[in-house]
């Protein structure tokens, strides 16, 4: 009987995985009747398969396309030793609909694995009385989180894309689904969303599921992320544009106010938090940021050493995990991108830094935003990759680890002296457990979300007299015994808007600059801001300079340019990487279409549902020719 439920197991695991819905088809192999009736009994069997949504956003090849998809295309990134053909024209902008960086079949494989569970646990907590109500809402909250960040990244990506809710399961329903148009896909989400955004709990018993796992603080974080995108519409009215940011205001507060309140009451598991929140962060701008200070000369940076070397940091909200307590998973697809070894303990780079991320060895005192790392004082400049004038940029983030002499590849920074790293050539590779976390949503990408949606608001209150007497409402959360309140209680105009976007902004940027604490002119200055222009590069620059290699940047750009209606900023940012094809992209570029990516040509083959992005018809018309 045991060996049965296994084989049961075995069943559902690969017709859940979905080796058909490797494709726009949303083709998949149906569920025997009697295999379901069999596994869908008891409150194991649902938990086993919400575990299994988290496990494909590990397997192979998903975390891979955040990083071709979201990073691989912006100016952060070049070609590396080994990059594949494919990865390189798409780098190149010479991006075919054959080329294999198109197949967002992993994205698929997670939303089926969503829909499944939704689909059936309903009918389990209608038979297993230990399958509480409570339990079902939690579980339902967890997988339509993962399913919209999973179609979030797909509509970011390709525009409009197949979509439904219901699991492929039954082999009489045509699956074959034409696209469903981008903002129906997000208002969907957000409705979605809505619905179960307190379902989730606001901690687990055990600490690093707190960051593992969906919690209301990451269902908050999603749903602000859903409203920003769309806000960010040049062809919405401005009242509606106005209505978006403020829902998306109001929930990055519940995200920080609940950081806050952990931080005050010390709340968390294991750590004194007392000791790493970075306290001069916190006096001036009311937000417990991890200290960046170095812990010694021979390691890095404090807050780096958390969020990225040692994972589910305080300030995480949501990241893949990939070491649990008796179970670790290898995250190959950092190695194989930034520098690691495969499954076959080969050494692979596929890319590196950008050589535009600095242009030499930075001198200066002084903030300047035309360029990104010009002061002596940023420790992300050093954390983030390796600098050397004429060299390739090797990536830090997610993938060093010490040499056997103990010795630390980064760099340092103290006051005017700006210290390079040091090229590391001992990566983490099988030998030492590669488990780098794969970061959704941190405290300070809310910070950043916050600022972006109230200095955009407060472009639409300078423009639109009907927006001009209208508030954002907030908290006002006391945070300490001097009665410091959380800045933004009474966001009634633009100046306030901006002011409050201006302090989150500063503040993630003081936490890795501690040296500017005592240099002013290294921080950017309030006066220096007086236009909504101004604001969008400080944004942009803190933006690229905090989530550097983490999936953002190209999305961001995209985020903007659906915000103005154009390509203009995305093709300044990014066409130099393209060299001599540099002219024809360029022609491309100005078609907002061009900054999606093209349908894989076998899913059109199999679906004659879908529809080819138009600025790629005339290379189907070509071939047809």
């Amino acid at each position: 009987m045991k060996n049965m439920k296994n084989i049961i197991k075995s069943l559902i695991a690969i017709a859940v995985t979905g080796a058909g819905l490797t494709g726009c088809s949303l083709e998949m192999l149906p569920l025997n009747e009697v295999v379901l009736e069999n596994y869908w009994t008891n409150k194991s069997d649902v938990e086993s398969v919400v575990t299994s949504c988290y496990v494909a956003m590990q397997e192979n090849d998903y975390v891979s396309k955040l990083i071709v998809w979201g990073e691989d295309r912006s100016d952060n990134i070049s070609e590396g030793p080994d990059v594949p053909t494919d990865l390189k024209n798409l780098m190149k902008g010479n991006l075919k609909t054959t080329n294999g960086y198109n197949n967002w079949s992993a994205m698929y494989n997670v939303i089926n694995r969503c829909n499944t569970v939704l689909y059936y646990a309903p009918q389990v907590a209608e038979n297993d009385p230990n399958y509480t109500e409570s339990d079902l809402a939690v579980n339902i909250a967890e997988c339509k989180a993962l399913r919209a960040m999973s179609y979030l990244t797909l509509i970011k990506t390709f525009k409009d894309v197949p979509f439904s809710l219901e699991p492929s399961i039954d082999d009489n329903i045509d699956y074959r689904l034409g696209q469903t148009p981008f903002d129906s896909v997000l208002i969907r989400l957000i409705d979605d969303i809505e619905e179960c955004k307190n379902d989730a709990p606001l901690s687990y018993s055990t600490k690093i599921y707190n960051t593992a796992k969906i919690t209301r603080a990451a269902m908050y974080s999603l749903l602000a992320d859903l409203y920003l995108w769309r806000a960010s519409d040049y062809t919405l009215d401005a009242s509606s544009q106005a209505e978006f940011y403020k829902k998306c205001i109001e929930c990055c507060d519940f995200v920080l106010n609940y950081k806050i309140s952990q931080y005050v009451a010390n709340n968390i598991q294991d750590e004194d938090l007392t000791k790493t929140v970075d306290s001069e962060v916190w006096t001036q701008y009311g937000y417990p940021l991890l200290a960046e200070n170095s812990t010694s000369s021979s390691y890095a940076s404090a807050a780096s050493t958390a969020i990225f070397g040692e994972g589910n940091s305080f300030e995480s909200i949501f990241e893949l995990t990939y070491n649990y307590p008796g179970e670790t998973k290898v995250n190959y697809d950092v190695s194989l991108m930034y520098g690691g070894y495969d499954s076959d303990n080969a050494l692979k780079q596929y890319v590196v830094g950008n050589e535009n991320l600095i242009t030499s060895e930075p001198t200066s005192t002084k903030y300047d935003d035309n360029t990104l790392f010009g002061v002596t004082t940023d420790y992300r400049s050093i954390n983030s990759f390796f600098y050397s004038s004429g060299d390739s940029y090797d990536i830090y983030k997610y993938t060093l680890r010490y040499n056997s002499a103990g010795q630390s590849p980064y760099g340092s920074v103290s006051g005017s002296t700006w210290t390079k790293p040091t090229r590391s050539q001992s990566r983490r590779g099988i030998s030492t457990l590669q488990y780098e976390n794969w970061i959704f949503y941190r405290m300070s990408e809310i910070m950043l979300i916050r600022a972006e949606a109230e200095m955009e608001l407060a472009a639409l209150k300078s423009t639109d007299a009907s927006l001009t007497t209208d508030s954002v409402a907030s908290t006002g959360v006391v945070l300490n015994s001097n009665s410091v309140a959380l800045k933004g209680s009474s966001l009634s105009s633009s100046k306030e808007l901006y002011d409050d976007a201006f302090n989150l902004i500063s503040a993630v940027y003081l936490r890795s600059n501690p040296a500017c604490k005592n240099t002013t002119s290294a921080a950017p200055a309030r006066s220096s801001y007086s236009s909504i222009e101004n604001f969008r590069k400080l944004l942009l620059n803190e933006r690229r300079r905090e989530f550097l290699f983490e999936g953002k940047r190209y999305f961001d750009l995209v985020r903007l340019s659906r915000r103005l209606g154009n390509t203009s900023e995305l093709r300044t940012a990014i066409v130099s990487k393209y060299g001599e094809a540099s002219k024809a992209v360029i022609i491309k570029m100005a078609q907002l279409d061009f900054m999606y990516m093209p349908i894989l040509k076998s899913q059109i083959q199999v679906n004659p549902n879908l529809k080819q992005n138009p600025c790629y018809d005339d290379e189907e018309q070509s071939v047809k020719n």
